[in-house]
């Protein structure tokens, strides 16, 4: 509030100024001096401009300027009329205008000046002062879009100084008039005649904006213009773009090409399907890729067609296309040709058969499994498996026991996506006649149906656990624990005791694997006590995994834990775990645990690092 009330009487001060005062001091004003006059000066402008008293202060500034004794003062002048000026102001700027050095500070002041007598000066301007001067002149005429000067202007753009026509083409498209459009449609073609061309034909009437751009797209214009020039006809004359278009076609320059593809693709996807197999291949796919993102029925027959075509890019953008337009019944065609094929066209395929949208392409996927063979069966049942179809699960059950193997390991992969608890018995049976990497494959299977139904129960794999050989129970034991079901916990506890030495160790993975910390105290008990080191070893190393997994502990309690674990360890490198874990738990508790440690010199580094960690980290927390 204090502040506010100085302000405000800052201001009050400033404005009860003498201006006569001001202005004298200003005019007495040059580079390097103090400025302080200046400042209030323009302050006092900017408020009293569209005031009463503006015309007065207008009067002041003019004799200001008149008595000026150094640019730095003129300059000044200048731009307080530039925010306060009207008619009056014209006169002595116009005079400025002839000098080339307070030429660009009377130009600044004119051109903000609004009404007739400012641009009159301008204009008047304009024949007797240095190109360099012009130049300014025309862009602030630009600016203005004075439709009075063009008739001035026009002449200008034939000069032989670049920058002045440049300006002057400019200037004429932002005018925008008529008048403007007819001088430069009647110019000499340049990048900044076309460009100030294009700028009138996008805030002009349809009619107008078609003409300019049918004579902005030939042949012989730059680039950018002549693509400028075909998409804003095909958005304003679609008719009259389409010629234009399919000439462009045939095109050298790749990226006028391309831009005359996809626009035609837009406005005519008929001529483009009629043009596009006398095409250069990159035309082809570009031209393939755009239809494609239109769909239809002609659309579907093309890309069907361009499948087929002698280059492999071209049949790699029909494939894409298929993604997005096919239907059930391309699926036999993608399937041969993911079979047939390598690298992006195979990948191209197998993405179409993952993307066709629809139960309908499902059931297709699923009628063609049966009597397909070999790599064809194998890309179906990928594709079943990848888009996740839940009835296809008994059909892959049957081909994972098929005898090719190819077709069984795809079927165990895809029923990994595919399939539930309800078919776990059918799975458990497979799995008995398994060995080897199919095993693990089963027990991957076997988990994720087992995770992806509701309760995850494993009635069925404990029931299952003491009616089997050896092999199948350490199968079951690794499912059990990637489930995570503590219903099982009793049983793998019991394997932990059994008098074969391999199911013991199968046993206690599966405790350091399971994914929550249920069995942590289990894995400490055996970390002390299992009669087998390596045991005790790998009992530790789970209990040291599961301290680390998110919780709602506080850190405090995850350090006690992570104490218990080194008091129990016996080996360096388990030890060194410890540590790295401890310096993740940021507490007081996890510090004393480090710098107890520092003094066992197997793992003094490790120790000492954890240690420093905590510190700096603590300190962090600490500010």
């Amino acid at each position: 509030m204090k502040g506010f009330v100085i302000l405000t009487v800052a201001c009050s001060l400033l404005l009860a100024a003498d201006p006569e005062a001001l202005v004298r001091q200003v005019a007495g004003y040059d580079f390097g001096a103090d400025g302080a006059a200046v400042r209030e000066l323009e302050t006092l402008v900017y408020h009293n401009a569209g005031t009463p008293d503006a015309a007065r202060i207008e009067r002041l500034l003019i004799a200001g300027l008149d008595s000026s004794r150094s640019l730095a003062a003129k300059d000044a002048f200048c731009r307080d009329l530039a925010l306060l000026g009207g008619d009056a102001a014209g006169p002595k700027l116009a005079a400025l205008l002839n000098d080339s050095a307070t030429a660009e500070m009377a130009r600044y002041a004119l051109e903000r000046i609004p009404g007739e007598r400012s641009a009159t000066a301008l204009r008047d301007a304009l024949p007797r002062t240095s190109h360099t001067v012009q130049t300014g002149i025309v862009v602030s005429l630009g600016r203005r879009r004075d439709a009075a000067s063009v008739t001035a202007l026009k002449p200008l753009l034939a000069s032989k100084d670049a920058r002045l026509a440049e300006a002057t083409a400019a200037a004429l498209g932002s005018i925008g008039t008529l008048e403007a459009r007819r001088a430069l449609m009647s110019a000499t073609p340049s990048i900044a005649v076309s460009s100030a061309l294009l700028e009138i034909a996008e805030r002009s009437d349809p009619v107008a904006a078609s003409q300019i751009f049918q004579r902005l797209a030939g042949g012989e214009q730059p680039e950018a213009v002549r693509i400028a020039a075909l998409t804003g006809l095909a958005r304003v004359d679609a008719r009259k773009a389409a010629p234009l278009l399919r000439g462009a076609l045939n095109s050298e320059r790749s990226r006028v090409q391309a831009v005359a593809v996809r626009t035609l693709a837009q406005i005519d996807a008929t001529a483009l399907a009629t043009d596009l197999p006398r095409l250069a291949d990159r035309a082809r796919v570009v031209g393939v890729e755009a239809l494609a993102s239109f769909g239809g029925p002609s659309v579907l027959r093309l890309l069907l067609d361009a499948a087929g075509d002698a280059t492999e890019a071209v049949r790699v953008a029909a494939l894409n296309g298929l993604a997005k337009t096919g239907t059930p019944g391309e699926i036999p065609l993608l399937a041969g040709r993911a079979a047939a094929t390598s690298g992006d066209e195979q990948a191209a395929a197998r993405g179409a058969l993952i993307a066709i949208r629809g139960s309908a392409a499902d059931a297709a996927i699923l009628h063609a499994i049966p009597s397909a063979a070999g790599k064809e069966k194998v890309e179906l049942i990928r594709a079943a498996g990848q888009r996740g179809i839940a009835s296809s699960a008994d059909v892959l059950l049957g081909c994972a026991a098929e005898n090719d193997r190819a077709v069984q390991l795809e079927s165990i992969r895809a029923l990994r996506e595919t399939a539930t608890a309800a078919q776990v018995s059918a799975m458990l049976a497979l799995v008995k006649s398994s060995a080897g990497g199919d095993r693990t494959e089963w027990e991957r299977t076997l988990a994720a149906a087992i995770r992806r139904s509701p309760g995850a129960p494993v009635n069925e794999l404990v029931s299952a656990y003491g009616s089997t050989d050896a092999g199948m129970r350490g199968s079951l034991l690794s499912v059990l624990s990637a489930v995570g079901n503590p219903a099982a916990l009793p049983l793998i506890r019991s394997a932990v005791a059994d008098g074969d030495p391999e199911l013991q160790r199968r046993a206690v993975n599966a405790l350091a694997g399971w994914p929550t910390p249920e069995p942590m105290s289990d894995l400490l008990v055996l970390a002390r006590t299992a009669p087998n080191p390596a045991h005790r070893i790998l009992a530790l190393r789970g209990y040291i995994q599961l301290a680390q997994l998110p919780s709602s502990r506080t850190p405090s309690e995850t350090a006690a834990l992570l104490k218990t674990a080194i008091a129990a360890a016996t080996r360096p490198e388990e030890k060194k775990l410890i540590l790295s874990a401890v310096q993740r738990v940021a507490c007081l508790e996890s510090l004393e645990i480090a710098r107890q440690e520092a003094g066992d010199p197997q793992v003094a580094a490790e120790a000492k690092t954890a240690a420093t960690t905590l510190e700096h980290e603590l300190a962090y927390v600490a500010k």
